[in-house]
């Protein structure tokens, strides 16, 4: 009887099952985010959206500022030589142009997230958030360098039926919200494009820089049209969301993509946008509209399909980090 490798051992047995109880749990916690940006935006008696995004980024990056610790380096531009064969010091603490795109994508994926979730259903925003898959598909040749497989373009054209669904249903009165999810999905996309640029570097780096520097980026904003003092009621939930929503769900993620394959993540993943729903009608009782539950219907089969190709494909961007 042969012993098994330390590769074999992560993907059989305990390690695998941690693993996807890791991803399920991040994607639970993840679930959270309608009813928590419903409970805090109060139908707009409370924080804005600008206000709700700033707070929400900057509470998780600082609570997994400590996780990161020493690893910003990975961030930065290597140095370079100059004609002499001696390192240029003038690019030591340069950060890399993806790590800026990141938080540039990160703080506008996350204000229209949030903004779109204040004007229409949560279940319409995270459905069409989850569109970024097939930006990913159609921007990856340009940006990336990386052929999509043509086989693919069929689940292309599902998943743009479902959309087309749910905006056929929803546009009379929710078009402004629906562009927005829909701009959403486009800049999480653009975001995990940017992080795969990135995949030399820590992820918890990358993690805590988005969030703290979409913080800074959203900051204006919040100042010159929200409201950076907010009651206690909504700054509670605003910690909760940052923390529990937002920032221990990462560190989960992390921690259980080294024990299963990313294919496999990002089908557990699914679970958020079927579970969105269920907490926002039981937090403030917001039904799913039945063109959102057709046309997301024909989202997610369309998602789950193009993810289950991934397998055997190699490393990919199907499993990109969270919003």
């Amino acid at each position: 009887m042969t012993a098994k490798t330390p590769q074999q051992s992560d993907t059989h047995g305990h390690p695998r099952f941690w693993g996807v109880a890791l991803v399920f749990t991040a994607a639970l916690l993840w679930s959270l985010n309608g009813a928590l940006i419903k409970l805090v935006h109060e139908n707009g008696r409370g924080p804005d959206g600008a206000t709700i995004a700033f707070y929400r980024s900057l509470v998780a990056g600082l609570f997994l500022l400590p996780v990161a610790r020493g690893k910003y380096h990975t961030l930065l531009r290597r140095r370079t030589a100059d004609g002499q064969g001696l390192p240029r010091l003038s690019t030591q603490f340069r950060l890399r142009w993806a790590a800026l795109a990141c938080v540039v994508f990160f703080a506008l994926m996350t204000i229209c997230f949030v903004v779109a979730n204040t004007m229409t259903e949560a279940a319409n925003v995270i459905i069409l958030q989850y569109t970024s898959t097939f930006w990913i598909f159609g921007l990856s040749p340009w940006l990336l360098r990386e052929k999509p497989h043509v086989k693919d373009l069929w689940l292309l054209a599902l998943a743009m039926v479902g959309i087309a669904v749910i905006f056929a249903g929803n546009a009379n009165a929710d078009l402004p919200g629906l562009v927005i999810a829909l701009a959403s999905g486009l800049f999480y996309g653009l975001l995990t494009l940017m992080i795969r640029q990135l995949r030399d570097s820590d992820s918890a780096a990358v993690i805590v820089l988005n969030n703290l520097g979409s913080a800074v980026l959203l900051l204006p904003l919040v100042l010159l049209f929200g409201d950076l003092f907010v009651n206690s009621r909504a700054l509670v939930l605003l910690i909760i969301m940052g923390i529990v929503q937002f920032g221990l769900p990462y560190y989960l993620f992390a921690l259980g993509l080294v024990r299963i394959p990313a294919y496999q993540a990002g089908l557990i993943t699914l679970a958020e946008p079927m579970l969105v729903p269920v907490w926002t009608y039981l937090a403030v009782k917001e039904a799913v509209p039945t063109t959102t539950a057709v046309g997301g219907g024909i989202i997610l089969v369309a998602l789950a399909l193009f993810v289950r190709t991934a397998r055997g494909r190699g490393p990919g961007v199907v499993a990109g980090t969270k919003p």
